[in-house]
C-alpha cells in the first residue's frame, strides 16, 4: 500500500470555505428563526448547525485524535438515527450562541489535529479522506438548511437557478460505459465505489432540463388529472396530496406564482422546474412521450459534458432505486449508505443551485423518498434510442 500524505493547506482552506458558507447562510436569521421547527420534514436550523460540529468532533477529534467527548450528552441529541427530524424541535439542543461556541471550539481543535496527524496507513487518513467526510457533511447540511429556509418562507439572499438555453437531445450509442468514482476522487463516498463497467442500450437524453414553461404546458393539458400518465403509486400520492402544481406554486387568476425564500413572484418560464417529486417527474416524462433516465444513463451522458446544467441547477430524478454497486464495501460506517439500499428510495443525480461543487461531482449519488418535494429536484427526460 502506497501512503499518500495529507495536503494540509488544501484541506484547511476547504474547511474554511465550507464554514464561511454555513455562517453566511445562517447570518440573516434571529435566534427565534434559528430555533423554529418549520416542518416535521426538517430540523430546526440551529440543530443542523450544532450537528455539523458534533459530526466533526466524532470523526476527527474522537475517532482520529482519540480524545474524550467534549459533551457526552450531545451523542444522543445530535444523533440523526436516534431522532427523526419531526422530534428534533423538542430535544434539548444548544441555543444559537452556545452552538456557535461549540462548533468554533471543535473547529479550532480540528485544525490543530490536521497539523499533527499523518496518513500512517490508516484508510481514514489516506489522502485526507476523513477530513473530506467532515467537510462534505457540512456542505450537504447547508443544502438541507436551505430546504428548511424555503419551507419556512425565511428570507434569504440566494440567487435563483440558472435559466435554460439548450435544446434538442444527446444521442448516446449503446455499449460499455464506466461508472463510479475513480482514483481522481479521493473523497468519494462508499456508494460511488467501485468504479465498474455496465452495458447500455442506445438512448437519447435531453440536453436541457425541463423548464417551468414546459411544465405549465403539462399542467394546462390536464397532466395532473390524466390517470394514464401516473403509476399506481404516483396516482395514490396525487390523490392523497390533491396536488395540482409543484410545491410552492399557487394560482392567482390566470397567472401562476411561486414563493421562493420569502418572496412571491411570477413563475419564470425559462428556469428549470423545481420542487417536484419523483411521481410528478415520471408523469411529465410520460406526457412528453419520454421517460426518466436510469442513473447509469444519466452518469454516462453527463461525462460527455454535453448536458446543460448537469450539476448546478436542480437535482434530476432518475428511474433507478438506491442499490450498491457490484463489489460495494461499506466505509467508514454502514449508516451512510448501506442501510438505505432497497426499494424505498429513488436516485437523483447531478446537483442543484444550492449544491457545492465539491459535492456535485458526476459520480455523486443522491437519494430520497419518491414523494419528497422540499428538495431542489427537477426533471431531465430521456427515451430509448
Amino acid at each position: 500500500m502506497v501512503v499518500v500524505e495529507i495536503d494540509r493547506a488544501a484541506i484547511a482552506a476547504t474547511l474554511k470555505r465550507a464554514r464561511s458558507r454555513t455562517l453566511g447562510v445562517l447570518a440573516p436569521f434571529s435566534d427565534e428563526q434559528l430555533c423554529r421547527q418549520v416542518s416535521v420534514l426538517q430540523s430546526p436550523l440551529v440543530w443542523d448547525f450544532a450537528h455539523i460540529g458534533h459530526f466533526e468532533e466524532l470523526w476527527l477529534l474522537r475517532t482520529v485524535g482519540g480524545e474524550e467527548p467534549l459533551h457526552s450528552e450531545h451523542d444522543d441529541v445530535y444523533d440523526a438515527f436516534a431522532h427523526e427530524r419531526s422530534e428534533r424541535g423538542e430535544l434539548p439542543y444548544l441555543a444559537p450562541a452556545a452552538a456557535r461556541a461549540f462548533v468554533d471550539d471543535v473547529r479550532s481543535r480540528s485544525l490543530g489535529l490536521l497539523e499533527r496527524v499523518g496518513a500512517n496507513r490508516d484508510p481514514l487518513l489516506e489522502r485526507g479522506f476523513v477530513f473530506g467526510l467532515v467537510v462534505q457533511h457540512e456542505l450537504q447540511h447547508i443544502e438541507t438548511m436551505a430546504q428548511t429556509m424555503q419551507l419556512g418562507g425565511l428570507p434569504a439572499q440566494i440567487d435563483p437557478p440558472p435559466v435554460v438555453r439548450a435544446s434538442g437531445e444527446l444521442s448516446v450509442d449503446g455499449g460499455r460505459a464506466v461508472l463510479g468514482a475513480g482514483a481522481d476522487e479521493p473523497w468519494a463516498y462508499d456508494n460511488e465505489l467501485p468504479e465498474h463497467e455496465v452495458e447500455l442500450s442506445p438512448y437519447r437524453i435531453d440536453r436541457a432540463l425541463t423548464t417551468n414553461a414546459e411544465y405549465l404546458a403539462f399542467m394546462g393539458a390536464g397532466g395532473y388529472d390524466d390517470r394514464r400518465l401516473w403509476s399506481d403509486e404516483g396516482w395514490a400520492w396525487r390523490e392523497a396530496e390533491r396536488a395540482t402544481a409543484p410545491l410552492y406554486w399557487e394560482r392567482d387568476g390566470d397567472e401562476w406564482l411561486r414563493a421562493r425564500f420569502g418572496v412571491t413572484e411570477t413563475v419564470p418560464g425559462d428556469e428549470p422546474v423545481v420542487h417536484v417529486c419523483f411521481w410528478e417527474a415520471e408523469a411529465f416524462a410520460r406526457w412528453a412521450g419520454k421517460r426518466l433516465a436510469t442513473e447509469a444513463e444519466w452518469e454516462h451522458a453527463a461525462r460527455t459534458g454535453d448536458l446543460e446544467h448537469a450539476n448546478d441547477a436542480v437535482w434530476q430524478w432518475t428511474s433507478s432505486l438506491f442499490e450498491g454497486y457490484p463489489g460495494f464495501r461499506p466505509f467508514p460506517y454502514r449508516e451512510y449508505s448501506e442501510v438505505f439500499f432497497g426499494d424505498e428510495f429513488r436516485m437523483l443525480r447531478g446537483g442543484s443551485y444550492m449544491t457545492d461543487p465539491l459535492v456535485a461531482r458526476v459520480s455523486f449519488r443522491n437519494w430520497d423518498y419518491p414523494q419528497r418535494r422540499q428538495i431542489f429536484s427537477g426533471i431531465r427526460c430521456a427515451r430509448d434510442g
